[in-house]
């Protein structure tokens, strides 16, 4: 625990340190817990590509680039990784540092021994797919605290953390049911059709027009049933010539307007899976089985079981569509019944125990870990 405070009249400091990643996962879950650090002075350090968005919502943040982003050799960037971590905690001189991932970085347990002084913990989602990455466990040495925020499929988890020491909070999401924009104003703030269902169809890069491919068949599916298909900009940032074909959306945190959607066709990985549950928007799980470590099929196979969701492996247009008419007429009962199995979130919990590793005297925030 860190023992004294580096930032003065602004509080303890609390770097929240991000990896690169391939999307807005690691830095949605730091950004959950930031709103609950009251009293600190919250900075990010990212590797991830989408670190303005932390700016967007007043927070300060440092881009650190990925080697991914560098183009560098791994022996180069591992070098350069050390010098701007150094760098970087001997200047902000932090009292607690959260690094959240699933591979912390060779040189982290250097910089923080040449630059001691601050917690550090681990912020380590669960359900990673069986056999893998288990090398990366004997980093917990690195860290004096491994947190894990908690999932929905946990009864569904057959990976390397299981049985592992950590101060486990329930499953976080950034944005709760008390943060939903009523349906009109979610629809015209996206600017919306204000009339007629529409679904939520977030699955990564694809080309709407290409049926053979998960995001053409979902829209095509969609479209014979008469639903209005609001695709994820990420999704179709490079298909310009099909801005009329779809409606775009483009909005962060889109989970706040969730009442705009009559469904979604979503990827399962952590974040979408709880959000889309907790938030009790119907949905159609296409899990990513591309992904070197997240179990998404493990996620699904879960919420289906429950009852909470549908699932498919992989679309046509020809099977999407009785799963998409399905979801229109039964999927309110399926997301009620995922609400009223959803713990809370645990994004409080998470704040509440940074807040004592910072020196700070906890406020109730929850029911806490384990």
């Amino acid at each position: 625990m860190a023992t004294s405070t580096q930032a003065g009249a602004l509080g303890p400091r609390v770097v929240l340190m991000s990896s690169n990643g391939t999307g807005m996962g690691h830095l949605t879950r730091l950004l959950a817990y930031a709103q609950g650090l009251h009293g600190c002075d919250v900075r990010f350090l990212s590797m991830s590509g989408a670190a303005p968005v932390v700016a967007r919502l007043g927070h300060r943040y440092e881009y650190l680039p990925s080697r991914q982003a560098t183009g560098m050799r791994s022996s180069s960037w591992r070098r350069l990784f050390l010098d701007r971590l150094v760098e970087y905690l001997r200047r902000t001189r932090p009292d607690v540092v959260v690094f959240d991932g699933t591979h912390p970085y060779a040189g982290m347990e250097v910089a923080r021994e040449v630059v001691p002084g601050s917690a550090w913990v681990w912020s380590r989602r669960a359900l990673w797919q069986p056999g893998r990455n288990v090398d990366q466990l004997a980093k917990e040495s690195w860290f004096d605290l491994v947190l894990e925020p908690g999932d929905l499929a946990e009864g569904n988890d057959s990976g390397a953390t299981v049985g592992r020491d950590a101060y486990r909070v329930r499953p976080v999401t950034l944005v709760g049911t008390a943060d939903l924009q009523p349906r009109e104003q979610a629809r015209r703030e996206l600017g919306l059709p204000a009339a007629g269902p529409l679904a939520l169809v977030s699955l990564g890069a694809g080309n709407i027009n290409d049926t053979s491919g998960d995001l053409g068949a979902a829209v095509t599916a969609l479209r014979s049933l008469g639903v209005g298909a609001c695709v994820t900009r990420a999704a179709i940032a490079e298909q310009a010539d099909d801005a009329l074909a779809v409606h775009h959306v483009d909005d962060f945190p889109v989970s706040r307007r969730f009442s705009a959607f009559d469904l979604a066709v979503s990827a399962a990985g952590y974040n979408s899976f709880h959000e889309n549950l907790r938030l009790g928007l119907p949905s159609l799980f296409v899990p990513n089985t591309q992904t070197l470590l997240d179990d998404q099929q493990a996620r699904v196979d879960h919420a289906v079981r429950e009852g909470w969701a549908l699932g498919a492996v992989d679309l046509t247009p020809r099977g999407a569509e009785p799963l998409l008419a399905r979801l229109l007429d039964d999927g309110a009962r399926m997301a009620r019944g995922a609400q009223a199995a959803d713990p809370g979130n645990g994004a409080g919990d998470a704040a509440a125990l940074l807040r004592r590793l910072a020196g700070l005297d906890d406020v109730a925030a929850g029911e806490g870990g384990t």
